[in-house]
């Protein structure tokens, strides 16, 4: 398939769901994110095939197609590389679904140190939840202008997609994060008592309050279009030192405790997003404590169903305009459409 071939495809097939051929939102500032724009395309069916695409410090542009199950038997990390869309045809996915405690064997995707990277149509299937530093899912750590579209994250042992380390101008538009699997029970071999709680966590954003060196004013990303689903307990996301714009997303769990968390230097905008399942006690956002040192930030809720609007901030920072241009769908129409169009559904053809 040749550049413009490509292109003409992945706008009737975005353009079926109401999507676009480009990301919205941060990734397009400074520049746009466009990965390989469909030039070089190849097709990998293996983990060796994977890894060989991905070569440590490639900045070639390449197209690279998922074809299949693919089992990843330890985290991939990816370093270095720039301009490269990484693209799954339908029904393919990344898998590390092994019961370990193992850290080294677990994870699935790392992007370190990367730019202008472009994940699109990728089940990442993890082995469920477990309270313990392990790998994620998807990791971005070192990255900017990145765009991760039409994903479904499943079962990610310590999270489905997390974000750290300075990463900035990330776009994540019409993805599903689920948790479809019991969370693991404690082992027998296993002497941390610590270790043992349910960790349906799904998004964090800023791994700890002491990479401020790394992340303050970086991390910026917008959630588009998104549906956290059945099994997410918290982390929709949790949110460190960034501006994080919710727009048009879609929260449904009903095991949830808390949606989005505002903490530490965290500004927050969620636009026109849908709150359906409510379980008793659930809180919608939730801030730093009256107590906590650490008690700045600035969360607002506007548009929304499900939630009121609100206003709340704590800190010297002003509440961020996204300085990008955007149009937000109704309210009304946000879960139809969420619910049609979110997660691995692209027809992509070759």
């Amino acid at each position: 398939m040749t550049k413009k071939q490509y292109g003409l495809t992945l706008l009737l097939l975005l353009g079926s769901l109401g999507a676009t051929a480009q990301p919205a939102g941060w990734a397009t500032v400074d520049r746009m994110t466009n990965g390989a724009g469909g030039a070089s395309p190849v097709t990998v069916t293996n983990f060796k095939e994977l890894k060989k695409a991905l070569a440590k410090n490639d900045t070639t542009p390449r197209t690279i197609y998922l074809k299949g199950r693919i089992v990843v038997p330890k985290l991939l990390t990816v370093t270095g590389n720039k301009n490269k869309s990484v693209i799954g045809l339908p029904g393919a996915a990344l898998v590390n679904d092994r019961y370990t405690l193992a850290k080294d064997s677990t994870g699935i995707l790392k992007l370190d140190n990367c730019e202008n990277m472009v994940l699109q149509n990728i089940t990442f299937l993890g082995p469920g939840a477990f309270d313990r530093d392990a790998n994620d899912n998807l990791l971005l750590s070192r990255s900017h202008h990145v765009w991760v579209d039409h994903c479904d994250f499943q079962d990610g042992m310590d999270g489905n997609l997390d974000c750290n380390h300075g990463s900035d101008y990330i776009t994540v538009s019409w993805c599903r994060f689920r948790y479809l699997k019991d969370p693991w029970p404690k082992l027998a071999d296993d002497e941390n008592d610590d270790h043992n709680s349910d960790h349906r966590f799904s998004n964090l954003w800023g791994s700890s309050d002491r990479e401020g060196a790394h992340s303050e004013g970086k991390l910026r990303t917008t959630f588009v279009n998104c549906w956290w689903d059945e099994g997410c307990r918290a982390r929709m996301p949790f949110v460190r030192f960034a501006q994080v714009h919710l727009l048009n997303c879609l929260y449904s769990s009903p095991v949830a405790t808390v949606y989005v968390q505002a903490r530490y230097k965290s500004n927050v905008l969620a636009e026109n997003c849908v709150f359906t399942n409510k379980p008793e006690g659930i809180k919608v956002f939730q801030t730093p404590s009256k107590k906590s040192l650490l008690r700045d930030f600035n969360i607002r809720l506007r548009g929304c169903i499900g939630a009121d609007d609100v206003e709340q901030r704590y800190g010297e920072a002003d509440y961020f305009t996204p300085p990008y241009p955007y149009t937000a769908t109704p309210a009304a129409e946000t879960e139809q459409k969420v619910k049609a169009g979110a997660g691995a559904t692209m027809s992509i053809k070759q």
